[in-house]
């Protein structure tokens, strides 16, 4: 291991209250972390504990893992940066490695400026395709643009990504880096009926589940003998549940609930086909785990799993069009032989832990 120290500052990183926040952070950080000394900081508001400010310092695996918890207020959040500023300045890193541009890279920025630690940026924020970046305030998009710009490598999660920056004007030196996929597919048996299956929030402005359970009602006055499985939670739950009741879908489709990720690994390998309606997606970490398991997906043309989709692995839809998703539902269980598990398997494996930590060194070396 070399001896190299890096610090990684982390707008989205798991804590005690979201083991899941910024899982993909983790998964690239575990992918070096026998090449170098891993810090990470992050922060997490909270009002679930009695004191205002809590710092946590933890290990996982290799990973030295610091977390601030803070209550809700102005002057709490701005402790807590003084705090991690004072820590930025004792860590004696080589380099700081900032996760989102946000106050991570805002103060990999300072730390330059004030003890010529060079910096990088990974981006994974969706905001440049939807708007948010857009309404963002003047000082605020200027203030991201600049320190973009003067980051060692920006590393962003697709292509598609690295699109939508460039026309939101941040002009940086950019790479792209995906995210890290791994899990244990199991040899189980498929389930007797032909499974659709989708796993991600219930969040209808980006997932569009009501557009897959409507194309499946659609697809099921053509075949009884299919179901589709929906794993997951999120606000727009009920509204769902709802629309199966009203479409008479329930004998044929199950809710879940969130499962942990072994548990979506063996429920993605008993079923045949994954569905990814979304209206955006910078990466689709769940399109890639599908191809990992051996089975073919249906998506949208939503960006980031363009990278790595496309008719060897299954079957691009435009996005929000229910005719073309039922019609793409009915042509795989029709064609369903015609993907080879192996060979979705081997799409997948340019996302191993090993080769992401590969091109991750590779930004390293350029500093």
């Amino acid at each position: 291991m070399s001896n190299k120290k890096i610090l990684h500052l982390a707008k989205w990183y798991p804590n005690k209250e979201n083991a899941l926040l910024g899982i993909f952070v983790r998964k690239q950080i575990q992918s070096i972390q026998y090449s170098y000394e891993n810090k990470v900081i992050s922060l997490f508001e909270t009002d679930k504990m009695e004191t205002s400010i809590n710092r946590v310092n933890s290990r996982f695996e290799n990973i030295q893992e610091v977390t601030y918890y803070y209550k809700r207020g102005r002057l709490n959040k701005l402790k807590v940066f003084y705090f991690i500023w004072k820590e930025i300045k004792n860590s004696k890193s080589d380099w700081i490695h900032a996760h989102i541009i946000s106050w991570a890279s805002t103060l990999a920025f300072l730390a330059k400026k004030t003890t010529k630690t060079p910096y990088v940026i990974s981006e994974h924020w969706s905001g440049y395709h939807t708007g948010l970046f857009k309404n963002q305030t003047w000082i605020i998009k200027k203030l991201k643009r600049f320190i973009a710009s003067k980051a060692t490598k920006l590393a962003v999660v697709s292509s598609y990504l690295k699109m939508d920056m460039l026309a939101s004007g941040i002009k940086a030196n950019y790479a792209v880096v995906g995210n890290v996929v791994e899990g244990k597919p199991e040899n189980l048996e498929k389930n007797e009926q032909f499974t659709f299956i989708f796993v991600g929030d219930l969040e209808q402005s980006q997932k569009n589940t009501i557009g897959i359970i409507t194309s499946f009602g659609s697809a099921l006055k053509t075949t009884k003998n299919i179901q589709l499985d929906i794993i997951g939670d999120g606000t727009d739950k009920e509204k769902c549940i709802k629309l199966c009741e009203n479409l008479d879908l329930t004998a044929h489709v199950t809710f879940r609930g969130s499962l942990s990720n072994k548990d979506v690994f063996k429920a993605l390998s008993k079923s045949h086909v994954l569905i990814l309606n979304s209206f955006y997606e910078t990466f689709s970490i769940i399109c890639a785990e599908a191809l990992l398991c051996g089975i073919p997906v249906i998506s949208t043309r939503c960006g980031g799993p363009e990278m790595f989709l496309n008719d060897r692995t299954g079957i691009l839809i435009d996005t929000d069009n229910n005719k073309q998703l039922t019609e793409a539902m009915l042509l795989m269980l029709n064609n369903y032989e015609n993907y080879k598990s192996d060979e979705l398997k081997k799409v997948a494996a340019q996302f191993d832990r090993i080769k992401i930590g590969e091109e991750i060194k590779r930004l390293y070396e350029l500093i």
